[in-house]
């Protein structure tokens, strides 16, 4: 167990950034870390995250660890030169892939190898630079962490590694529970109960937009509609650059929304179609399954193993099949509640809580927990 008055960081360059999955997820594990602390007490080392000057500071809140600016710079020239002189010796924890070079203790979570694994969908100087760093940091760092198993194995492949392998922390669901409900998204984007399927993605080739766009229109009933959060433009491309299927009225696209509405937006859909050609692990299937929304998924990379039988799960290209998944949530409610049962007992399985107790273990913050004692 290290020292408990040497202090730990935590580098905050998410808080300065738009908030993706890997920002919400560090996030979400910050703010569980803080609550173990919180219940350690004196028996923890003091955390501070370490942030830019442009961070949102009350994006996160707090009880035990504080945060505190640092440094003149922002984004990766901040990262690598402002945060390891804050940082000193002591451990410093990178929720976001990448890590200061020269720091010497670094802890990281990666959360996927696509830049190796879908080159394609990176601009060339970063996925050159990501190539170059990744392994470097990997290498040198005191702990890796990652989201799935699937990650880890393809990291692992990539040469992203380190001499004690991965430790898994996958997401948690806590944050919906936190959340409610705008009342009157679905009127507002001109919605009505179950007759929308949920789209989320950006234009990201991983995220196959084009894939749902064709597959809402071979769903029988054309007054379901795909409701389209994140993207915001209906010329899509399929991965090998031809249009995308033209859907007219059938695809809404509402562009990006508050955690209120998108829970709103979840509760109200028919299903959640999340085709993705690659996911380090996928978050909106677990959201959906916490607040009753059925899944029917792609049956790639990560996402049969954090879904595994709660989701119906089809090849990314077989627009028919998943249209046939939807024909058959919109006419068998039988089908539709034992699908939302399922996925309900799932997204139990999955807490910020228990991976960062993960992590805190891992890197000696706090001990495991204390078992209940028996009479």
């Amino acid at each position: 167990m290290p020292d408990p008055r040497a202090p730990v960081f935590v580098n905050g360059r998410f808080l300065a950034q738009r908030q993706t999955g890997v920002q919400r997820a560090a996030a979400e594990l910050l703010l569980a870390l803080d609550g173990l602390l919180a219940e350690a007490g004196t028996a923890a080392p003091p955390v501070t995250v370490l942030a830019p000057p442009d961070a949102e500071t009350d994006r996160v809140p707090l009880e035990r660890i504080a945060i505190r600016r640092v440094g003149r710079g922002s984004g990766y020239p901040w990262e690598q030169w402002d945060l390891p002189r804050a940082a000193g010796g002591h451990l410093l924890i990178n929720f976001g892939n990448v890590a200061p070079l020269l720091h010497r203790r670094n802890a990281i979570l990666i959360h996927d190898a696509s830049v190796f694994d879908r080159p394609d969908a990176y601009g060339w100087r970063f996925r050159a630079a990501m190539r170059v760093l990744l392994p470097l940091l990997a290498r040198r760092a005191e702990a890796l962490f990652t989201v799935s198993a699937f990650s880890a194995d393809r990291l692992t492949r990539h040469g992203v590694a380190g001499r004690r392998g991965y430790t898994l922390l996958p997401a948690g669901t806590e944050h919906i529970a936190r959340i409610r409900p705008d009342a009157d998204a679905l009127a507002r984007h001109g919605l009505e109960p179950r007759r929308y399927v949920l789209f989320l993605g950006s234009l990201h080739p991983n995220k196959n937009l084009a894939g749902a766009l064709e597959t809402i229109l071979k769903v029988g009933d054309p007054g379901i509609r795909l409701a389209v959060v994140g993207a915001t433009d209906a010329r899509v491309f399929t991965p090998d650059g031809r249009p995308a299927a033209e859907p007219g009225d059938r695809a809404l696209f509402l562009g990006a929304i508050d955690d209120a509405a998108m829970a709103a937006l979840y509760a109200g859909a028919l299903c959640l179609l999340f085709p993705s050609f690659y996911e380090g692990f996928g978050l909106p299937p677990l959201e959906a399954m916490a607040l009753d929304c059925p899944v029917v998924a792609s049956n790639r990379a990560s996402i049969p193993e954090v879904c595994e039988h709660a989701a119906w799960l089809f090849d990314p290209n077989d627009g028919s099949g998943m249209a046939g998944a939807i024909d058959r949530l919109a006419t068998d409610p039988g089908a539709r509640t034992r699908l939302i049962e399922r996925g309900r007992e799932r997204a139990r399985q999955f807490t910020w809580r228990a991976s960062a107790q993960r992590l805190a273990e891992t890197l000696g913050i706090v001990g495991p927990p204390a078992s209940p004692s028996s009479d």
